[in-house]
């Protein structure tokens, strides 16, 4: 390591003993009693040209040679700064005061002999979750439009829908789903379960590692919430159909009658490719009707009874529905729904049932929809009104048309249109 040249080095004794000399003072008035009485601010020499030309043999970080230790014993001693002599005020003082013999000890920050600080960063530098490089939904869509009550010119529309991409900051994480409001505050159910329920989900600790656990999870809570919030679920309650897409696995969560459905375009067996006319739909969720034997089963169970309504003559008019048992309410025609405090007495619950479904390529889009699609099409109708839309990649005009043929047979069947609001997603899922 190159020195500059005018530092001189303790080195050999010089001809005039060290010791007889007398260090220069610093200030002017600290010999008064012997000196002038005005400062003559005369510049002394410093420290470093009294000592000899000769470097000493001293290596930085080495040792010290046994011959030149009296040498600096006592020009340490003489030094004003030097440490005290007292073993017990040295012990006393502080480990930054300590004096150090080479530059190898002192504790520099351009000292390169000094070990490095571990970097302190919260930064995340790596994952244990495996992502796929490719996401897996590249469009989506919705079309919603109100449904029509003669002599209700003020209908609302009880319909709400959601779409979220890169759910929880996860940018292979999507969550899609459609909620129907029934009842007098039905609009404001399904309104808070749209605001609340993703809110929720992204917070829960396992939405990434165990997704199933986590819509359970969260359905349960926003449903629980609803009865402390400053609104009357008594007779007003929504439905819950919602896709979440993680990677390529998806999961559907249903509570009610709304649901959920997959486009597959089906290859031909003789060279595994396709022509694009064959498809088939593929179901994400049931409808939980009261008349189904399990739900049944479960609210009668619980004091309740299902029985549709009678006309004058007692037959059966419309779809089977839910009431306490000996009253003539609420009439709720699901069995599973969110809120509805008075059906939740009979056995209609909050409890989702959940579709654990493996994306491949031949998947093509996702529809996710009101009972007021299904009512009267079919998932296979549904998915071929759609085909020539997404072939054209046009998503809009596929959630539209939808919708006008729906409403075409809403009025060619009843006086009454339901609210109809559907979410589309088209998918690119890679190959294996």
């Amino acid at each position: 390591m190159a020195l500059r040249t005018n530092f001189k080095f303790f080195g050999e004794a010089s001809t005039k003993p060290f010791g007889g000399r007398k260090l220069p003072s610093k200030s002017p008035q600290r010999n008064i009693s012997k000196g002038p009485t005005k400062a003559t601010h005369r510049p002394g020499k410093s420290l470093a040209a009294t000592l000899p030309k000769k470097p000493l043999s001293l290596a930085i970080g080495g040792s010290v040679n046994t011959d030149e230790k009296p040498l600096i014993t006592g020009l340490l001693a003489n030094s004003k700064n030097s440490t005290p002599k007292n073993a017990d005020q040295r012990s006393s003082k502080s480990a930054k005061h300590r004096r150090f013999l080479s530059l190898a000890d002192r504790p520099l920050s351009h000292n390169t002999l000094r070990k490095p600080e571990p970097e302190k960063t919260n930064r995340r530098k790596f994952s244990l979750e495996a992502r796929p490089e490719v996401p897996v939904v590249v469009k989506y869509s919705h079309y919603t439009q109100t449904g029509f009550i003669p002599g209700n010119s003020t209908k609302v529309n009880q319909d709400s829908f959601f779409a979220h991409v890169n759910f929880a900051n996860y940018s292979d994480l999507y969550f899609f789903g459609v909620c129907d409001g029934h009842g007098f505050y039905g609009g404001e159910v399904s309104g808070y379960v749209k605001q609340r329920l993703p809110a929720l989900l992204s917070q829960h600790p396992n939405i990434y590692t165990n997704p199933r656990k986590a819509l359970n999870s969260e359905i349960l809570r926003c449903n629980a919430e609803l009865s402390q919030i400053n609104l009357d679920v008594n007779f007003s309650g929504t439905t819950l159909v919602c896709v979440l897409i993680k990677g390529s696995t998806l999961y559907c969560a249903n509570v009610g009658d709304s649901r959920a459905l997959i486009a597959r375009q089906i290859n031909d067996s003789s060279n595994n490719t396709s022509t694009g006319r064959h498809w088939m739909s593929i179901a994400l969720s049931r409808d939980h009707k009261p008349d189904d034997k399990t739900e049944s089963a479960r609210i009668i169970q619980c004091n309740g009874r299902v029985e549709s309504y009678q006309d004058e003559n007692g037959n059966p008019v419309g779809p089977a529905r839910v009431w306490l048992k000996n009253q003539d309410l609420p009439g709720l025609a699901m069995s599973r729904s969110m809120g509805d405090a008075v059906a939740s007495s009979v056995g209609v619950i909050a409890e989702p049932e959940i579709l654990e479904f493996q994306l491949t390529s031949e998947d093509k889009f996702i529809i996710i929809g009101s009972d007021g699609i299904f009512e009267f099409l079919s998932n296979e109708e549904v998915v071929k009104i759609f085909v020539p839309y997404w072939k054209n990649k046009d998503i809009e005009g596929g959630c539209e048309c939808l919708w006008r043929e729906a409403n075409t047979r809403w009025k060619t069947e009843e006086e009454v249109i339901d609210d109809i609001t559907n979410v589309c997603v088209f998918l690119d899922v890679p190959g294996k």
